[in-house]
């Protein structure tokens, strides 16, 4: 099964990417990983849900939504096996405070231990095909063995069994276990009671007969050796329940349409085995929930269960859930907003004649200097930011001039790197298939946000697509045709954080874009107990705008298709777990005076960042860059309720480049007062972010409606 299907997802390209010298990652792959018996193995995913199982001694949790699994060897307690824990709201650990800083989930509570009589002396890990929603844990004792195919949304935790004795642990402890009224002939189902009051349903599918008994406080134990037996687990007890036993997703793909502005999109399971449905149970995130087709709401259940940070799921009988999404097809490169009356840009005469002051000045900078670093986040950033005075020199102020000379700059600094001789030039990891910063090859993980470990991939290479799609753009409006020179590095850029086709082997399918969670993932193969991260939706959502001028750019109609439907999912999932409008009911109502998340993890939602615990840097890094899509994501009301709670009081103490990041996001509700900062001639430099320009500055301010008569 492929990860994604349609024409939507043509791939970028399949050539391998020979501009870059070839290296092995610092991290190797696991020992036991394998594509399957017919295959060979290609790109595996370094900023999937699962990527904890495959680092480090395999035993640190991975995150199905709403299941924590882990690999539970040789602990104090003996229980070796696949560990499951699924915890409700009600036990979530909030920081003091109000509001308070943190929140998370419990971790390490072994609910259930599945496992088997075998494993008590003899147990052993192996993994086989890692796909993009999905991978097999498969525990061992010799020949025999657990095959669990884990897969994102999955309603059971289903073990099939191959010559083993069942064996299950519970470190809660059970306080009953007895056989309920089966689904159907062929499946035995059991009610299990912990001490923690917590209820367990457990489905038996087995060839051979097998009775199931309670051992101790801690165990329950099969009566003999089974082969091919589905034995299901899932917390909770509803009759909706039995309509699904027997039945589990192997894998999953995703696929999409797009007719104007509208998307839709499903993500696609495939089974195996038999239920009275004829469906699997799948578990549906909130921010599904909202937006589903007729078709997909029809199939929902009474079944709810709450994942660690994304709020209460729904169980759904279905093979297929279908979202529909609003697109942002009529953003573009010029100034857009979602203010109310906002059509098109205009611009007084005030406004251009400052404008075209800021941009003969920051024209005139030496963009190849100021790029020339050993950081592709901090150069792309500043590659990005001139990207955005070329575009305003020609559009808006009107000066080709000025422009044609903004513009050989711009060439100069992004050929730099388009032939990869920058100070940390970029290399092919030959481990895990991708491109890195040649600065942390050495085991070196601190070196660049960890670019080398995968870490941040999407902000960093966005950052360099946008600039060099807004350069062609204009290169191309004065008639050159210096896109055809790039063309080929800026796709293998894309092609390492978005590569939408397993028909490219060279890269990951959608690297950092979770199609399931619907955001971006930014911690690579580095292993965390919560989890994987983000910490900055605004330049998650930043990356795939960049793709999508590209797009424009090249003439790519899948790629802008894609992106657009891409943004329009990040639109609804940030605006349900990272930015909080008053109005939401999906996290946790005491956190949502914060109006950003911080740091959301798998498990954790942090309001901080990895390098400050300053609030103006922890809501910051939620804004910045701001651009014409900004307004996308983050709409009047929820900016006006931010500005009136969280930073009016303290904007003019900030006395740095933040300052400016926050007056720019003040465009966003209030565009004139955003304008009559910028219009200053006396403006310190130092509040301008090292991302961004007067020029533009006053471009998207008076443009979105901040321009003076």
């Amino acid at each position: 099964m492929s990860d994604t299907s349609g024409n939507l997802f043509q791939p970028v390209a399949t050539s391998t990417p020979t501009r870059f010298p070839l290296a092995p990652s610092p991290v190797g792959l696991p020992a036991g990983l394998s594509r399957n018996l017919r295959e060979p193995l290609t790109a595996v995913q370094t900023n999937n849900f699962y990527g904890n199982i495959l680092l480090g001694d395999q035993t640190t949790p991975i995150y199905t939504n709403p299941y924590a699994l882990w690999y539970s060897k040789n602990t104090g307690d003996g229980f070796n096996g696949l560990a499951i824990s699924q915890t409700s709201i009600s036990q979530r650990h909030f920081a003091d405070g109000n509001p308070p800083q943190f929140f998370y989930s419990p971790v390490g509570i072994k609910y259930f231990v599945m496992s088997a009589r075998e494993f008590e002396s003899n147990i052993d890990i192996d993994l086989d095909t890692p796909r993009k929603f999905s991978i097999n844990v498969n525990l061992t004792s010799g020949s025999s063995f657990i095959q669990f195919p884990v897969v994102q949304g999955m309603g059971f935790i289903t073990g099939v069994y191959y010559n083993l004795i069942p064996y299950f642990h519970s470190a809660v402890g059970i306080r009953s276990v007895a056989g309920d009224i089966a689904p159907r002939n062929g499946i035995d189902k059991y009610r299990i009671e912990l001490f923690d009051d917590s209820v367990w349903t457990l489905y038996v599918n087995s060839p051979q007969r097998i009775q199931f008994a309670r051992r101790g406080s801690n165990s329950i134990i099969g009566s003999n050796s089974v082969h091919g037996a589905v034995i299901q687990l899932i917390r909770g007890s509803h009759s909706d329940m039995d309509q699904a036993a027997g039945c589990y997703p192997t894998a999953a793909s995703v696929a999409g349409s797009v007719l104007g502005s509208d998307g839709i999109y499903s993500i696609n399971y495939a089974t195996t085995g038999n239920s009275n449905s004829g469906n699997p149970l799948i578990l549906a995130l909130p921010h599904h929930v909202n937006t589903f087709t007729d078709s997909t709401n029809d199939a929902r259940t009474g079944i709810r269960l709450d994942d660690q940070t994304h709020g209460t799921m729904v169980g759904v009988l279905t093979k297929k859930l279908e979202m529909r999404s609003t697109l942002p097809t009529n953003v573009s490169f010029e100034p857009w907003s979602q203010i109310p009356g906002f059509s098109t840009p205009s611009y007084s005469q005030t406004a251009l004649t400052a404008i075209r002051t800021a941009a003969v000045n920051e024209g005139n900078n030496d963009i190849a200097a100021e790029s020339n670093l050993d950081s592709m986040y901090f150069s792309g950033k500043v590659l990005s930011k001139y990207a955005l005075v070329l575009w305003s020199a020609y559009y808006v102020v009107g000066d080709r001039q000025l422009a044609e000379n903004i513009l050989s700059k711009m060439k100069a600094a992004i050929e730099r790197f388009s032939n990869n001789n920058q100070i940390n030039g970029l290399a092919y990891d030959t481990t895990w298939k991708g491109v890195v910063s040649s600065g942390g090859l050495g085991g070196h993980p601190e070196v660049d946000f960890g670019n080398t470990y995968y870490n941040d991939h999407h902000f960093h290479y966005g950052y360099h697509v946008h600039a060099a799609a807004v350069t062609a753009h204009v290169d191309k409006a004065l008639g050159g045709n210096w896109v055809d020179s790039i063309k080929d590095w800026v796709n293998t850029l894309i092609r390492d954080y978005a590569n939408p086709s397993s028909d490219d082997p060279h890269f990951p399918v959608f690297r950092a874009f979770d199609w399931y969670v619907g955001h971006s993932w930014a911690k690579g193969i580095i292993e965390s107990t919560d989890g994987k991260d983000e910490e900055s939706s605004s330049e998650d959502y930043h990356s795939y705008y960049g793709i999508k001028l590209w797009a424009k750019v090249i003439g790519d109609s899948a790629m802008e298709d894609r992106s657009n439907l891409m943004l329009g999912i990040l639109n609804t999932s940030l605006n349900s777990y990272m930015l909080y409008r008053s109005d939401n009911t999906i996290m946790p109502s005491n956190f949502i005076p914060n109006k950003v998340c911080g740091i959301f993890f798998s498990n954790k939602v942090d309001h901080t960042t990895w390098f400050s615990n300053e609030l103006v840097h922890i809501q910051g890094i939620h804004m910045l860059p701001i651009t014409s899509l900004s307004s996308f994501v983050r709409d009047p009301q929820f900016t006006r309720e931010e500005w009136e709670t969280k930073l009016q009081a303290i904007v003019d103490s900030v006395d740095s480049g933040w300052r400016g990041i926050l007056m720019l996001n003040l465009a966003l509700f209030n565009p004139r007062a955003s304008f009559d900062f910028f219009n200053n001639p006396d403006l310190p430099v130092r509040f301008l972010d090292d991302g961004m320009t007067k020029t533009w500055s006053l471009v998207y301010s008076a443009g979105v409606g901040g321009s003076p008569a």
